[in-house]
């Protein structure tokens, strides 16, 4: 994307709808921000020496349920009063969702589709309002799910430059904040990023340790001990709507309680397989430049669209799609296959137009209630991995056709 269309194009958008959701929940009296309350009320309560887990912080079910660690990022927030904090962090979602597609659309431009396409800045645009519906949930509630996706997208920018230090501590300081972003090694330890995974385990050490420095070892033992309780809680009680699991439960009346399990199993093990397929591929199309790059990052972009499907969670997780559908995007507008747009139209639909206001509560609430978001998404990244397949064959076809006399 070029600066002259980030200014002047995509970031006038991204600042007008912040301001636009900022006045609009402050006029209807709804900028509450129930997450952030939660993090910034555990951090006053680690600092004061009260409670920070298994403790609600908001409306009965706000429970912090980050590692301690993360505490320490929230720190700087408890030197304001909490609309003040509340407001900066609400501008710092919407730099980070600007940021965000800008490091997505360089992903995007410079390993996939690298020629000078046009209107660029426009299937930006596209991508994101494909996503607005749940920019507008997360601005809402306070949530730093745009954050990690940013740090994920970071992280994988750096690997691909060979700046394995700087990849590794930014997915440590994810994984602090999220343990199962630890799903990302598999494309690390089956390419045998051994620098990256080092950085990563120091990372992460560092910061688990930190706790045992300030309050100290027997205060932070039972933070940890709360923390993995907390989890534990959270997996069991929340319905994860947008998970498989939720989908094979409504649909099979003897859906076993560890079928999550294979589920993850199985999307785990066909998600390896994929990997080493195009290792093997790599190796015996060696005369083919940057396919490494090309695989490791559709590797990782895969990844991480598919957690929402994998775990327990809220659906405004469906963000982690981002990537993807902006890859789908520019897919269709540079092989000029306008016809994807009716099929992808309906899980597109299901994926990012579910909205109260929308739709009604009721209807709204039928297609949350059925899985149909999480089904959505999932379809939509198997549609990416298609087109990544045929995306790949064409790359291999084009660098090897025949010299002609």
């Amino acid at each position: 994307m070029k600066k002259r269309g980030i200014v002047n194009g995509f970031t006038f958008f991204v600042a007008i709808a912040c301001l636009l959701t900022f006045a609009l929940n402050m006029i209807n009296g709804r900028f509450l921000l129930g997450d952030f309350r939660v993090y910034y009320t555990a951090t006053a309560n680690f600092i004061s020496g009260g409670p920070v887990y298994m403790v609600s912080f908001y409306n009965g079910m706000g429970f912090y349920k980050y590692s301690p660690a993360t505490l320490f990022f929230f720190l700087p927030y408890v030197c304001f009063p909490f609309k003040t904090a509340s407001i900066i962090h609400f501008f710092i979602l919407g730099v980070a969702y600007w940021y965000t597609f800008v490091i997505i659309s360089k992903l995007i431009t410079e390993y996939f589709f690298t020629g000078n396409l046009k209107h660029e800045v426009w299937l930006i645009f596209i991508a994101f309002c494909c996503i607005l519906i749940h920019f507008a949930r997360e601005m809402y509630i306070g949530n730093i799910n745009i954050i990690l996706l940013m740090l994920c997208c970071l992280s994988i920018r750096n690997f691909l430059s060979g700046k394995d230090l700087q990849g590794g501590i930014l997915l440590g300081i994810m994984v602090l904040a999220k343990p199962y972003l630890l799903i990302l090694l598999l494309p690390l330890f089956l390419r045998k990023k051994w620098n990256a995974m080092i950085w990563l385990g120091l990372t992460t050490a560092c910061g688990l340790i930190i706790p045992f420095i300030f309050p100290g070892p027997v205060i932070s033992i039972n933070m940890y001990s709360d923390w993995i309780k907390s989890i534990l809680m959270h997996s069991g009680d929340f319905p994860g709507m947008t998970s498989l699991d939720y989908l094979f439960r409504h649909l099979v009346p003897s859906w076993p309680v560890w079928g999550i399990l294979v589920i993850f199993i199985s999307i785990f093990t066909l998600a390896a397989l994929f990997i080493l397929n195009n290792i093997h591929q790599e190796k015996q199309q060696g005369t083919l430049p940057g396919l490494a790059n090309i695989d490791f990052a559709f590797e990782w972009l895969l990844l991480i669209a598919l957690l929402p499907n994998l775990i327990k969670t809220d659906w405004v997780l469906l963000l982690f799609s981002a990537p993807l559908i902006t890859f789908m995007v520019f897919y269709v507008a540079s092989r000029k296959q306008y016809w994807w747009i009716l099929i992808l139209v309906i899980p597109l639909f299901f994926y990012g137009a579910n909205s109260d206001d929308l739709l009604g509560r009721d209807l709204s609430h039928t297609i949350l209630h059925s899985g149909l978001m999480g089904l959505s998404n999932f379809i939509l990244v198997l549609i990416a991995l298609y087109m990544f397949l045929v995306y790949r064959k064409g790359i291999f076809s084009i660098n090897h056709q025949p010299n002609r006399p």
